[in-house]
């Protein structure tokens, strides 16, 4: 499998894991998710700690991104 098409899946795949917000999927929902974007992909030990670092940083960021949002909303609308 190509390095482009993994970059290309984990890519799409933390898209999804975000548009889950606030119902962030499981480890085995992502790799299902993975499995059936391409059933040819080989889910490698490398593959699943990415997507373990994606399942962990993700919504962390997400929520962040939410706390920042909502300190500085006032600010932004005024803009």
């Amino acid at each position: 499998m190509s390095k482009k098409i993994k970059e290309e899946l984990l890519s799409n795949l933390a898209d999804w894991i975000i548009d889950s917000e606030p119902n962030y999927p499981s480890f085995s929902d992502c790799k299902l998710w993975v499995k059936k974007q391409n059933s040819k992909f080989i889910m490698t030990k490398e593959v699943e700690k990415e997507i373990l670092m994606l399942l962990t940083y993700l919504p962390m960021s997400q929520q962040m991104n939410n706390e920042l949002y909502a300190k500085y909303l006032d600010q932004i609308l005024n803009k």
